[in-house]
Parts: structure tokens; sequence; C-alpha cells
């Protein structure tokens, strides 16, 4: 009886290690087919794992730094945020923003976007859980600029930018940037209610989708979660009116330079003419009717620089607002935790590809 049992555990065992070595040849097999893309996650895993280990508790930052009132407010409005995203939106709960990590005014992760020179069609990345995406960011400067250069190199238009925010989808737990102290309430409540809400929905392969449904429940939800101070509300709504005038006229121009492109595709002088639309949309930008149009006269230099790849970007985040706005108001009469609950549940009918 006894050598049943253990002829039984050594069959088993060697099932477990036939499974196990199986797995592990799987893995390198699909490291040596993707060198580049594991090589890029294994610097990605080390700048993230890099922020995870310098993180510290809030209450240890307060103790060791001198903190103007406006990030002491701030620090004190990240777990209200948090509860109203749970309670009052139907977020998933999550241990982000728990702790900080002191960025010392530098920035931390560079995004870019790659995209064809005479046509709005971005450059996508495969990598495994998320699928798709038309952006890559980097933990390292030095090689976010490689990868630009390799781009300019094959002829795309790149817009390499650093970012104040990301997601780790709920894979880790997110610390807070201390940079993000420096926001106004409604600016951070909006950038927390977006990010939160990467780590309660993400539909693999929809980058655009993705970021156009944070952007908008994020939107309102800082509306709702500011309803009671008309101050912080008067600010922010004033500042987004100026930001959905800009990204209005954005979206605008990418929709004609789509159908521009294709008219001049046969052209030798293609590339003056593609400049001349470029600076035709940049110099309307001085007639847009701003509240404050001192912060978007720089705009023009960021156009000239990375041309079509800055225009997909107001694409990504805020081409759908207007349709999400449509459905929102007639199906769920506006509430924005039952949207979040059929979208958790992949009940909504709100369906737009990339």
């Amino acid at each position: 009886m006894q050598r049943y049992k253990y002829e039984t555990m050594m069959v088993v065992f060697k099932w477990i290690r036939l499974i196990f070595g199986y797995l592990f040849f799987c893995i390198v097999l699909i490291c040596v087919l993707n060198y580049k893309t594991s090589i890029y996650i294994i610097e990605q895993a080390k700048g993230q794992l890099h922020v995870l280990l310098n993180t510290q508790s809030i209450s240890a930052y307060k103790k060791n730094n001198s903190l103007t009132k406006q990030e002491k407010n701030n620090l004190l409005l990240i777990e209200q945020i948090k509860a109203y995203s749970i309670d009052s939106l139907g977020y998933l709960p999550t241990k982000n923003f728990t702790a900080i990590y002191d960025q010392k005014n530098a920035p931390v992760l560079w995004v870019i976007t790659a995209c064809e020179p005479y046509a709005l069609n971005t450059y996508e990345w495969k990598f495994p859980v998320v699928g798709k995406v038309s952006y890559k960011g980097f933990f390292k400067k030095e090689l976010a600029l490689k990868e630009y250069n390799h781009f300019i190199s094959m002829g795309y238009d790149v817009d390499l930018r650093s970012v104040s925010a990301w997601s780790t989808l709920g894979w880790f737990n997110d610390p807070l940037l201390s940079s993000m102290l420096h926001r106004s309430k409604g600016s951070l409540c909006n950038l927390l209610f977006h990010e939160l809400f990467h780590a309660t929905y993400y539909a693999p392969n929809c980058v655009n989708f993705n970021e156009n449904i944070a952007s908008f429940i994020a939107h309102k939800a800082t509306i709702q979660f500011l309803k009671n101070d008309s101050t912080a509300l008067k600010n922010y709504l004033n500042n987004y009116s100026d930001n959905a005038v800009y990204t209005r006229y954005m979206i605008r121009r990418a929709n004609f330079l789509r159908t521009f492109y294709p008219t001049i595709a046969m052209q030798k002088n293609k590339q003056v003419l593609k400049f001349k639309a470029l600076y035709h949309i940049a110099d309307s930008i001085n007639y847009l009717p701003f509240n404050d149009k001192q912060k978007f006269l720089s705009k023009n230099e960021d156009i000239f620089s990375y041309k079509n790849a800055y225009f997909v970007d107001f694409e990504q985040y805020d081409s759908m607002q207007d349709s999400l706005d449509v459905v929102f108001n007639k199906i769920y009469k506006g509430s924005l935790k039952k949207l979040v609950q059929d979208l958790k549940q992949d009940k909504t009918i709100i369906k737009f590809g990339n």
C-alpha cells in the first residue's frame, strides 16, 4: 500500500515537472521570438520596481518635507476622492495612492507616439495582456530618445513627452507622484478619477476607447465631487472650457488632415503642402475664443515639432466625448455609477474601436 502511494506521488511529481518544464520552455521560446519586446518589458519592470521600492508613506512624506498649504490640502483630498470613487461611482477598491514617490521635481516617465507622415495612422506596439497600444512609455529618457530617433529615421512623425501619471491597471499599488500635489483641486480630482478608473476597467486592444471613457467619466465625476465647493468647481470649469475649445479644434483639424492627405499623395511638393496646412492650423489658434489665451500661445511649436503625432494624441483621449455624452444622457440618465457598473460587467452598449 505504501509502495503504491509512493509510486503515485512519483507519477504526480513527474507530471508537475513536465508541466513546469513545458511552461518554462514556452516562456523561453516567447522571449526568443520576441526579444525586443522582452527586453523592453524587463526595462519597464525595473523602472516600475524602482518607483515602488522608493515610495514612502504619506505620513513620512509630511514629516520629512516642508509642504505648502496647497500640498497639505491635496494630501487630505486623496482619501476623499478614493472613497467617493468607490461609494458614489462604483469603482473597484484598490490600495492605489496610499504611498508617495518623491520625484524631486523631475519627470519619471516619457511616452512616444509615432504616426505616418501623410496619414493619421499610428504605429501600434503589441504587448501581453494590454494587447495593441499606440503609445510606448519609458522610465529612462535616453531609451525614449533612442526609440524617438529610430522612428524619425524611418520617416514617421513622432511625439515625445513626459507624463504626469500612469496606471498599472491594478497589477501594482500605484503611488502618488509628488508633482500631483502641485495641482489645483479640480485638476487633481480629474487626474485621480481618470487613473483609478483604469484599475476598474480596461479593454485590451482598445486604446482610444479606454482613454476616452476614462477622460469622460473623470470629468463628470469631478463636477459631481466638487458640487459643494463652488470656487473649486468654477475654477475647474473655466480651465476645462478653454481646454475643450482647444481640443475640439484639434480634433476637427485632425479630421481635416485625414481627408487632406489623400489629395496630395501624388504631388511632388506634398511636403510643402503639408507644412502650409500645419501653419494654417497653428496660426488659427490665435483666433479661438479662449478665456485665457496666454497658455495656448506656445502650442504652435508642438504642432511643428510633432506634426501628425500631435493630432492623434487628442483623438486617443477626447475624440469620442460627444458620442459618449449622448449615450450617457439618453441611456444612463446621467448616472455614472450605472455606467461604471455596466462597464465592469461588460453590459454597456457603448462600443467603439480604435
